[in-house]
């Protein structure tokens, strides 16, 4: 499957809390995690891919928190919703986006998730 189909699958297939992709190589020897946008945006149109997972915000949330426990929280201030991240460079707050889950991930991560 090349990342034109994906992306062609993507587009008949996601709904609006859709924002993240989990993807791995056909050899699947590789596995990671990106904003949907930015995967369609980085990927170009022929590189090979073995296949894919679609996930909701919570559904992501739910992954940073697996790796990193109690070290990360959403909390709520001012009727906007936050999180609270103590990792190696210290404690920091930051907005409840896609982007700020994803930084927070491969931080965690290093850029080497394994599933």
């Amino acid at each position: 499957m090349t990342t034109a189909e994906i992306a062609k699958d993507i587009r008949e297939q996601r709904t609006s809390d859709m924002q993240f992709i989990c993807w791995w190589r056909k050899e699947e020897d590789f596995l990671d995690y990106d904003i949907i946008d930015r995967f369609i945006e980085n990927a170009g149109q022929n590189a090979e891919i073995g296949g894919y997972e679609l996930l909701t915000t919570e559904q992501m949330w739910d992954r940073l928190r697996g790796i990193c426990g109690k070290r990360v929280q959403k909390t709520q201030k001012a009727g906007e919703q936050l999180i609270e991240w103590t990792g190696e460079r210290g404690f920091k707050t930051c907005a409840f986006t896609p982007q700020s889950i994803i930084e927070i991930f491969d931080i965690e991560t290093r850029d080497n998730p394994v599933d």
